[in-house]
């Protein structure tokens, strides 16, 4: 049997509704400048070491011990150079991590060196570090879902409390998209700040939370659901007898939900012509060039990737920060304030083929997150627009033979020009057995909550203490709230 709650989650050829017309529960809250997040959804669970490697000296948290435990899968302390022209990344004489390699080659092969950070990136994400080396992004070390500060011991003895279903993807994905690790929570943080500011775009058809290819638990409020647009954009509805359609929607009822289900049918004809025509009359023609000289959020050539495997990255990342930053562009055109965009990139599970699988992300993320800080600079948002990733969680530092298991720490990032670039947080002892490993099976204890990483980000979005309170209710566990990596 239909509910009202179904209702209201209705989704109809890609979009889906908003919010209630009417502000009956949230605060009225006005700005007048133009910020967005992009959240990007690592689903699987992403190994963060091989991302962001650990590269100090130190025996404990160091390259050494690092490289010792990761045995087989371990990427090769060996130092690669970029290529910076004018300030830009360049990459039209080839890749320096794979001249003539697979990806599966490249993905261990080296690393880029950050001085004095304690931490390199992966040699198939050349983009990511030369914009680490620019101090637009910041390395969040041993992040995770974590109640309150807590240590082995205090597991040990249960003074302190665990997250529940520890290691479980949906159980963890859930408490990472609601902010709070204690509760599996029906809202997420962003539809619980979208209650609070129902009227912060000033009724604008777009709202305020738009998922790009699906939605996840993270938009879902009390009283406000997510737009929902297919990846490559929305597409027309010329195909079926619309003004047919739309006479049907016009007739009335007297079954209260079934006029309310065609009130919702036709919102959602309307906001799909005003996006259809938005992102194909309204966007910005990009003149700028990707780091192989050819066209933002194009696919370079086999030769330009001096790859010699048929095996290419995930090409989903280019396609949905694409669709991104057009809308981006749309929302602060129209007058819109506040927007949080969703992009969900499927594929870190790697219990096994880790090489291949994980290098295809990593390889598409990057060239994904190259272009679109270049496409923010030439439309100067860059300043505007903050990109952070979640995961499930983290995973094991040990291998299991091709691949790495459910673990819980990792090292997490956000991108942007009101980044303040660096390495933040706690970086943990990597030994097997340690007081960072929960039961001795490389699970690392996080020893930044997402909370805390969270808090730093919406701060400077513009929330409000009274407000964070509510999204973040554990934000007071820690005493260290914000972590300094925001501007």
């Amino acid at each position: 049997m239909k509910t009202r709650r179904d209702f209201l989650k209705l989704s109809l050829g890609g979009v889906s509704t908003l919010t209630l017309p009417i502000n009956l529960f949230g605060e009225e809250t006005s700005f007048d400048d133009y910020k967005a997040l992009v959240v990007i959804y690592q689903a699987g669970g992403n190994d963060g070491l091989n991302m962001f490697i650990p590269s100090g000296d130190d025996p404990k948290t160091g390259y050494s011990n690092y490289a010792n435990i990761r045995d087989t899968i371990r990427v090769q302390d060996n130092p690669l150079s970029l290529s910076v022209s004018d300030g830009k990344l360049d990459l039209s004489g080839g890749n320096p991590y794979s001249s003539n390699n697979s990806l599966e080659e490249g993905y261990t092969k080296g690393l880029y060196l950050h001085n004095s950070l304690n931490i390199s990136t992966n040699p198939l994400m050349p983009e990511i570090a030369h914009l680490v080396n620019s101090g637009k992004v910041a390395v969040v070390a041993n992040c995770g879902n974590l109640i309150e500060p807590a240590t082995k011991a205090d597991f040990k003895t249960k003074t302190k409390t665990l997250p529940p279903f520890l290691f479980a993807h949906n159980h963890q994905t859930k408490l990472a998209m609601n902010g709070e690790a204690s509760f599996l929570n029906y809202t997420g943080w962003a539809g619980r700040l979208a209650d609070k500011w129902i009227d912060v775009n000033g009724g604008d058809i777009y709202g305020f939370n738009i998922a790009i290819g699906r939605t996840e638990h993270l938009f879902y409020g009390d009283k406000t659901t997510p737009l929902s647009i297919r990846a490559n954009g929305p597409t027309s509805y010329s195909h079926i007898k619309r003004e047919m359609y739309d006479s049907m929607l016009e007739l009335g009822s007297s079954n209260m939900y079934k006029e309310y289900y065609q009130k919702l049918q036709a919102h959602s004809f309307l906001m799909q012509d005003i996006i259809v025509d938005d992102l194909k009359n309204n966007i910005p023609i990009f003149n700028s060039l990707n780091a192989y000289g050819g066209e933002l959020f194009s696919y370079p050539s086999a030769t330009e990737l001096s790859q010699k495997s048929p095996t290419s990255a995930d090409k989903s990342m280019l396609r949905s920060l694409e669709t991104v930053a057009k809308l981006a562009y749309i929302g602060k055109n129209r007058g819109i304030k506040r927007q949080i965009f969703f992009v969900f990139d499927g594929g870190y599970d790697t219990h096994s083929n880790q090489t291949q699988q994980h290098a295809r992300k990593l390889r598409g993320l990057s060239l994904g997150l190259g272009d679109f800080y270049t496409a923010l600079e030439e439309m100067g948002m860059e300043n505007m627009v903050t990109a952070f990733n979640i995961s499930d969680f983290g995973r094991s530092t040990g291998n299991n033979g091709d691949g790495t298991d459910h673990a819980w720490g990792g090292n997490y990032f956000a991108l942007g020009g009101a980044v303040k670039g660096g390495l933040y947080g706690t970086l943990p002892d990597l030994t097997l057995g340690s007081d960072d490993d929960l039961y001795s099976k490389g699970r690392l204890i996080p020893t930044t909550s997402m909370t805390q990483y969270y808090n730093t980000i919406l701060k400077w979005y513009g929330v409000d203490n009274a407000t964070m309170q509510y999204i973040l209710p554990e934000l007071n566990n820690f005493n260290t709230k914000d972590l300094g990596f925001m501007s």
